[in-house]
């Protein structure tokens, strides 16, 4: 079927399975709909060409090859997806992987985290580049509600981070997730759960193919990945001496 001219929607259909053993999160095996704007004014790169491409050949190439090609936003460092990546969606060795949740991908402990730029629930903006010289912990979440979330389940989280400061080592805290101001609020209580909520940020889950939740991401002062661990996994961040 032919796209429409005015703008097209790319729903992105992602299966996130949370593995979890702890009493506190329950396993989740829902799924996470989010749909993508595309026009005439989007950025739309194909990949085997490595070029821009117009939303006019977009729309043709999709309309002499259906089926043919998948289309992946991209996302940046503001969790946003600022462009799209066209590709086949068959090669000659069988399916193509899914570029947004390909663990070969996921950041690697010794490598600099590609930039970040968040707006927490606090109003402050947290850029990546303006936090080194400090430890920063990243959660990715999927919402603020059961059973994906309870404040029992961070109290890893919030020990880890009271207990450093105890001696005097500051942790900047951050959680992402899917949910609005509004619900975050709602949810979130005024009691101590370890990070600073980041409304609708559910995209830096994509930007850092993140494909279960909660998982965690340690940066050292200068930006480095210095551990990361499932919820259930948490000890091998909380187990580091930090100085």
């Amino acid at each position: 079927m032919r796209l429409g001219k005015a703008c097209a929607v790319v729903a992105i259909l992602t299966l996130f399975i949370i593995q979890l053993s702890l009493a506190q999160v329950k396993e989740y095996k829902g799924k996470i709909n989010q749909q993508f704007v595309m026009n005439s004014e989007s950025i739309i790169v194909n990949k085997s060409t490595g070029k821009r491409i117009t939303y006019r050949e977009y729309d043709e190439l999709l309309t002499r090859n259906p089926g043919k090609y998948k289309t992946v936003p991209v996302f940046d460092k503001y969790g946003k997806p600022s462009s799209f990546a066209i590709s086949r969606s068959l090669g000659q060795d069988g399916p193509a992987k899914d570029v947004n949740y390909d663990p070969d991908l996921l950041p690697e402990i010794g490598e600099t985290l590609p930039p970040f730029v968040m707006q927490g629930l606090d109003g402050k903006i947290y850029d990546s580049e303006k936090l080194k010289g400090k430890y920063v912990l990243l959660g990715f979440w999927v919402k603020y509600e059961k059973p994906l979330w309870t404040l029992a389940s961070t109290k890893i989280i919030s020990n880890f981070v009271e207990e450093n400061k105890r001696k005097g080592i500051d942790i900047v805290s951050l959680g992402t997730t899917l949910n609005s101001e509004e619900e975050c609020r709602e949810a979130i209580p005024k009691r101590n759960c370890g990070f600073i909520p980041v409304p609708d940020s559910y995209g830096f889950n994509h930007r850092y193919k993140i494909g279960e939740t909660p998982f965690f991401i340690l940066l050292d002062r200068q930006g480095v990945v210095k551990s990361m661990a499932l919820h259930t996994e948490f000890d091998k961040i909380s187990s580091l001496n930090l100085r």
